[in-house]
Formats: structure tokens, C-alpha cells, sequence
């Protein structure tokens, strides 16, 4: 049974292929240049990184909402500052609800390598 928030494309706890899969997955999430790190090589360590940096992303794009009016103003009309801002506030969702994600990830890593 699928955990409540488990990300859809990636295999559940317990299946043969999780490790493997885990780390393709946590892969896809971080910056390109995660691929040639060596954090590809613990998944745990890995986890805890890409954790870290869509957090730090999330800050991003809340500091490009609340800034949005004050930084473009002079430069766009409000109909155009309320579509960056839409499209921050979506992107600022979608983000939350993949740090969700990464979050059940990483305590599933940790059960799964004997650190829970």
C-alpha cells in the first residue's frame, strides 16, 4: 500500500529496485550537476542534500513574491506583476509539496538502511 504524499513516479518502500530507484529519483530533483557528485553514491547523504537545497529554494521563491512589487514595479504593469507573482505562488506550491515528498523519501532511506 502507497504511503499518503509518497511521490507517484518513484517505486515504494520495499521493492527490490527502491535504492536504486531512490537515488535516480532524488537525482532528477537536484541541480544538473548533482549526477557527478559522489553523494550519489549514499543515498542518505544524498536525500538530506536535495532536502536542503529545494529548501532553499522555497526561501527563493517566497523572498521573489514578497520582493516581486517593490523589485518590478517600475518595469511591469500590474496585470503583468500579478501573473509573476501566480507563477511564483505555483512554483512556491509545487516546491512545498515535493519537500513533502523528499521528506517521506528520506525516512524511508533512513528505515530502509537501518538508521530509524
Amino acid at each position: 500500500m502507497a504511503v499518503p504524499g509518497w511521490p507517484a513516479d518513484l517505486v515504494p518502500q520495499g521493492h527490490e529496485d527502491f535504492l536504486v530507484n531512490c537515488v535516480k529519483w532524488l537525482l532528477d530533483q537536484g541541480p544538473p550537476q548533482l549526477r557527478q557528485s559522489p553523494l550519489r553514491m549514499f543515498p542518505l547523504a544524498l536525500a538530506m542534500y536535495v532536502e536542503s537545497f529545494i529548501s532553499g529554494a522555497i526561501e527563493g521563491v517566497r523572498s521573489g513574491y514578497s520582493t516581486t512589487r517593490v523589485n518590478l514595479g517600475g518595469s511591469l504593469e500590474a496585470s503583468q506583476l500579478e501573473t509573476v507573482q501566480q507563477a511564483l505562488a505555483s512554483e512556491g506550491a509545487r516546491l512545498v509539496a515535493l519537500a513533502r515528498e523528499i521528506a517521506l523519501v528520506r525516512g524511508a532511506l533512513a528505515e530502509t538502511i537501518g538508521l530509524q
